[in-house]
């Protein structure tokens, strides 16, 4: 049985607000704060039995899905002439698919066979990718990041529309500007926003870009960017953002922020005062991925929304060719599934979040009869005696390592931790009747 490591931690219930908490598996208490909202956003037509009622949904999120081309090769099946990513996921599918709404980060593009499947750096996937995130329990996509270009505008266009067609909802991108990039999902009467912006590169010829390649201006306002290097206007644009989902009926708010320097470990200057700013505009979840290694958990809180928001600057990558052998970097092999419990009391519209967990995970990387092989392994599984069979004494060495390097580092900003009890066993999306309610 996988020992998570959870966070209980001690919040109030904030009208229409959630009350965020802390981080990494572990106790962290925070003091009680007073609402300072008196209205809600949304009026009730809930029956008065309804009203008593208190629901509790649990939202995961995993980092970079980064293809590269020895993962796509390790996909294809000779005899059936098919890809099949399933078995790359296989591991750790049972704690993707228990959760009641699950995100990851797309960071490829589906431009299609035709264009010819590449990895870095222009990466260009197979569309059955999405149908084994599916099959593992991924629900949403976030396809915003500095890689969103790299099959050109045509690409960019087949990608939304993929991801829509196998039944995922994408966001951080949208066909058309009339549509939103963002997604309210109403889940056991919860309305959960979802946010995904990426940072810009240097403009090139007047143009906004993404890892150098620019942005058709017809494609520009399709692509949720911040500039980092001008906050200003970057929070002007989250701010609006912000506005705007509120105003549609969203209580929990979660930002993925696609962000700060590759192979750095801990968050950058940008990354912290973007951060706090969402932080000051009454953001619950922040997300962070791109760095392709882990950056630690925390929370922050602000005076300006009296909110204390939960975030872990980066998931590092949940699966990817980057490793020792190939980039001279052992911290890109480690992943991590994040888990946030948030409870809503009917009574009095009170949203507060009642644990925060997460679940370490490593990338086993090999060739076997000459053909690469990947699968995302949960370390602690693999360290308690669950049995892999691809994982040899020297791979139970690195897991090792890679579990105790994520939990050192998941609780590097964190005080007064305590190790607390496994998770409790969550309700399966099979017997959750969600419904959209905005796209």
């Amino acid at each position: 049985m996988l020992n998570i490591r959870k966070i209980s931690i001690a919040c109030s219930s904030l009208l229409l607000s959630v009350s965020l908490l802390g981080c990494n598996g572990h106790k962290i208490p925070i003091e009680k704060k007073e609402a300072k909202e008196t209205a809600s956003l949304v009026k009730s037509s809930e029956t008065p039995k309804q009203n008593n009622r208190i629901e509790q949904v649990t939202i995961s999120s995993v980092g970079d899905i980064l293809v590269h081309n020895t993962v796509f090769i390790a996909a294809y099946d000779e005899k059936k002439k098919i890809y099949d990513f399933k078995p790359q996921f296989a591991p750790v599918k049972k704690y993707l698919e228990r959760s009641d709404l699950t995100i990851a980060n797309l960071e490829t593009t589906l431009g299609g066979k035709e264009r010819g499947y590449s990895g870095y750096p222009c990466f260009n996937c197979p569309d059955e990718i999405v149908d084994a995130l599916k099959d593992a329990g991924v629900d949403i996509l976030t396809a915003a990041n500095n890689h969103s270009m790299d099959s050109g505008q045509k690409g960019f266009f087949r990608t939304v529309k993929t991801v829509r067609d196998k039944g995922l909802d994408v966001i951080g991108v949208k066909a058309v500007p009339e549509e939103k990039s963002y997604i309210i999902k109403d889940i056991k009467g919860i309305k959960i926003g979802i946010s995904n912006f990426t940072y810009e590169t240097p403009p090139i010829k007047g143009l906004k870009s993404l890892n150098g390649i620019p942005i058709p201006k017809t494609v520009e306002p399709l692509i949720d960017t911040v500039n980092l290097s001008k906050l200003d206007e970057a929070y002007k644009i989250l701010e609006n953002r912000v506005y705007e989902m509120k105003k549609n009926g969203a209580e929990v708010l979660i930002f993925c922020m696609h962000w700060g320097n590759e192979y750095e470990r801990m968050p950058s200057k940008e990354q912290k005062l973007t951060a706090k700013k969402l932080c000051d505009l009454g953001v619950d979840i922040i997300l962070g991925g791109h760095t392709h290694v882990l950056q630690p958990m925390d929370f922050i809180h602000s005076d300006v929304s009296d909110k204390d928001t939960f975030i872990i600057y980066s998931q590092g990558n949940f699966i990817s060719s980057q490793r020792l052998e190939t980039i001279k970097n052992r911290n890109s092999e480690d992943g991590i599934i994040i888990n946030v419990g948030i409870k809503k009391d009917f009574k009095d519209n009170s949203i507060k979040i009642t644990y925060a967990d997460y679940i370490p995970t490593w990338v086993n990387r090999k060739f076997i009869n000459n053909k690469p092989f990947y699968e995302v392994i949960p370390t602690e599984d693999a360290l308690k005696g669950v049995k892999y069979t691809n994982i040899n004494q020297e791979d139970k060495k690195r897991i090792e390592i890679s579990n105790r390097e994520t939990n050192t580092l998941m609780e590097k900003l964190t005080t007064k931790a305590a190790i607390a009890n496994p998770a409790k066993k969550l309700s399966t999306k099979k017997s959750l009747k969600q419904k959209l309610y905005i796209n």
